[in-house]
């Protein structure tokens, strides 16, 4: 059962396309498995459209259309389908975020490893995929802004609760914490945050630096 949803204000920027790219397919991966979170986005989504309807019509600027026109006649680019990378393919993942592409995995313990999802634009921003085993503690850390989580197998605890199977967090630069896989099972997780963690140990910030602050 899922607990833990993005808040209103959340679902807003969504509907309204103000997430940078990785916070929204984040977003959306909980939107798919959550039908009360997908209609209060259809209804903020449904109030942007009202609102268009209601604002006065812009000119075209001169050649607009046939501008317009070109672009549709232009050959498109072959693009390929993205292929699932085997280590992921023991998991449900949704259907969005099967779409993208998905990086070579890599370990920073036994137990612990990230794997990138490509985003356009991104910036500062970094969308990956953690994974750890069963009962596995990630380092302390703390975010430099917004820092988006949805769990896409098992379930994780940290000061804040329990999250589990298509559960939303949402944690920013007030938070310091450690997440926490649970006994039962290994946990798979979906994150963007607007710019890489800051973490607590000189140990792990030493570890961080050499793998090019990705995550």
């Amino acid at each position: 059962m899922i607990r833990h949803h993005p808040a209103p204000d959340i679902l807003a920027q969504y509907a309204a396309g103000a997430l940078h790219a990785g916070a929204a397919l984040v977003v959306a991966c909980h939107l798919e498995g959550c039908a009360v979170c997908r209609s209060e986005a259809g209804l903020w989504e449904s109030v942007g459209g009202a609102f268009l309807e209601e604002s006065a019509p812009s000119p075209l600027s001169a050649g607009a259309l046939n501008r317009m026109l070109a672009r549709l006649d232009a050959a498109a680019p072959v693009m390929t389908e993205p292929v699932l990378p085997d280590f992921l393919r023991r998991f449900a993942i949704p259907k969005v975020l099967k779409a993208e592409r998905i990086g070579r995995r890599r370990r920073v313990t036994p137990s612990i490893w990230f794997a990138p999802v490509a985003m356009p634009d991104e910036g500062h921003a970094r969308t990956y995929l953690v994974y750890a085993a069963r009962n596995t503690a990630l380092a302390e850390h703390t975010h430099r802004g917004r820092e988006f989580t949805h769990v896409i197998a098992g379930a994780f605890a940290d000061p804040s609760g329990r999250y589990g199977e298509g559960d939303f967090a949402l944690t920013d630069e007030t938070v310091t914490h450690n997440p926490t896989v649970t006994m039962e099972a290994e946990c798979l997780c979906l994150i963007s945050a607007d710019a890489p963690m800051r973490l607590s140990g000189l140990a792990a910030r030493f570890l961080q630096t050499v793998t090019g602050t990705r995550y």
